[in-house]
């Protein structure tokens, strides 16, 4: 199954909150939505207990991205563990959510060693407390910062309970360009392939880049391409969870849609 939605609360839904975003996103056909905790854990377990239910009740798979601010690799010992308590507080209301991964850009500078050592203790704490969310490390938009897809490969390996969150965008933006055709695209899935076969969680949007760089989200227009993406997904046959984190949110996401519906 290929799921499409959004990041946050659509711009269109009647009414305020996770709930009402949840209704409005099933009343237009969409699937999924990525709950944001842009600088805190704000939601209660009640609120989330009852977000959840509304979501099963439709159907639409839900996903939680934790604070912007989480750096594990920091040269403050105390940021670090300000990340870790972010990242557990995500966790622990993505379970009664019900959401199926805690996303997050886990560090800046490239020290893969003390990454590996948090997440490591991150995965004991979350198989202790019994939480289904998975640990999301998104690749990151700055070539110079840890966060490449290759990064992240001996972290899937070794360490149970993490995942990599595929930003197309970072990807391109990164790569200064480098998802121009379907086998850039490819490229990426079969690099994955020894640690990750199907199950895909990604974030999709067209990017302006500059030196390596993300510079900012752009709508679906231009590039990165969605079209050879899209026709990987249904030749290969994957399941995925796509977010669009375009500016125009809902209506990216279903133009997003529209594409996978008409590729072979």
């Amino acid at each position: 199954m290929i799921r499409v939605g959004i990041a946050g609360i659509p711009y269109h839904a009647k009414g305020e909150g996770t709930e009402a975003g949840i209704r409005y996103l099933c009343s237009i056909g969409l699937s999924a939505m990525e709950v944001q905790f842009v600088r805190n854990v704000y939601m209660t377990p009640k609120s989330a207990s009852e977000s959840g239910a509304v979501a099963r009740e439709c159907e639409l798979a839900l996903s939680v991205h934790a604070p912007y601010y989480i750096n594990l690799t920091s040269s403050s010992a105390a940021t670090q563990e300000k990340s870790k308590d972010w990242i557990m507080k995500s966790l622990r209301i993505a379970e009664p959510l019900g959401a199926g991964i805690v996303v997050f850009h886990p560090a800046r500078e490239k020290e893969p060693d003390i990454l590996k050592q948090h997440l490591s203790e991150l995965s004991k704490a979350r198989k202790k407390e019994k939480i289904q969310a998975l640990i999301g490390l998104e690749v990151t938009g700055d070539a110079p910062e840890l966060g490449s897809v290759e990064d992240y490969m001996d972290i899937l390996r070794d360490v149970p309970g993490t995942d990599i969150v595929i930003d197309w965008s970072h990807v391109h933006a990164r790569t200064s360009g480098g998802l121009r055709s379907k086998a850039d695209y490819e490229a990426v899935f079969d690099m994955l392939k020894p640690v990750k076969k199907n199950d895909f969680h990604m974030h999709f949007s067209n990017v302006e880049y500059k030196n390596g760089r993300e510079v900012r989200h752009l709508p679906l227009d231009g590039q990165p391409p969605f079209e050879p993406l899209a026709q990987i997904l249904k030749e290969r046959k994957l399941n995925a969870t796509i977010i669009c984190e375009t500016p125009l949110l809902e209506e990216d996401a279903l133009k997003m849609k529209a594409i996978l519906e008409a590729a072979d």
